[in-house]
């Protein structure tokens, strides 16, 4: 793979960092990280990610990033990806965190973490509008994902959605309709509650095991709200 940026991180990783993989990348370049994300991904979630990656492959996934990120052991071995899409708006720019794990022995020691914060508050909100407000936005069903994503937005008064007591604001439900559409799910959005039901509807289920936090708020969220292919649409104001 070539046309990419390194950052070295904690215990000897390494972050590659590619900015619009679908420009600079061959699809033979690409076909091989999908080749690479299949292992990597089924080890992360505990389920057969096969027909994920055959889908979101058809879909593009690498062609339409802003920036693709690979996360490398000192071995050269990939364990962990996210990726980013930045879509401006007249009111407002949304950005879409696309499909994020770390292998489970790499997880909960903060590299994504680190990595996410940097690559948003250093590299992408920086190349957003001034003048309008940016909303960071996921599909997810993981709690796990919800505590780590909430870490991002930084400031106290930038409120995750949907939040266990809060209702959903206006702008942010806005912003959730915005991403649900583009992705091709508005019409199945709930706006209240931020919920999509049958998100994952091409996949027998997300998660081998279901992931919880210890907070038992948090985890109701979502385990007493959403079914083994539905998910949230996560937003939160992040500037």
């Amino acid at each position: 793979m070539s046309h990419y940026r390194t950052f070295p991180q904690e215990g000897g990783l390494t972050a590659f960092v590619v900015d619009r993989p679908g420009r600079v990348l061959t699809l033979s370049a690409q076909w091989r990280i999908y080749d690479a994300l299949v292992p990597v991904t089924t080890r992360s979630f505990g389920a057969d990610m096969t027909p994920y990656w055959a889908q979101r492959s058809k879909e593009g996934y690498l062609e339409r990033l802003a920036e693709f990120v690979l996360i490398a052991s000192p071995e050269g071995r990939m364990i962990g990806w996210t990726g980013f899409h930045v879509l401006p708006y007249d009111e407002r720019t949304l950005v879409y965190l696309d499909s994020t794990g770390m292998v489970p022995e790499q997880q909960s020691r903060g590299v994504m973490r680190k990595v996410m914060r940097e690559r948003i508050h250093e590299a992408v909100l920086p190349a957003c509008r001034p003048d309008l407000p940016v909303y960071l936005t996921a599909r997810s069903e993981s709690p796990v994902f919800y505590r780590l994503m909430r870490g991002l937005l930084q400031e106290e008064h930038h409120v995750l959605h949907p939040h266990p007591s809060l209702p959903v604001p206006e702008d942010v439900a806005a912003s959730a309709l915005d991403m649900a559409t583009w992705l091709g799910q508005g019409a199945i959005l709930d706006r209240t509650t931020l919920a999509i039901r049958g998100a994952y509807q091409g996949l027998d289920e997300l998660y081998g095991e279901l992931p919880t936090t210890g907070d038992a708020d948090l985890d109701k969220l979502f385990r007493g709200q959403l079914g083994p292919l539905d998910a949230y649409l996560l937003a939160g104001r992040v500037r």
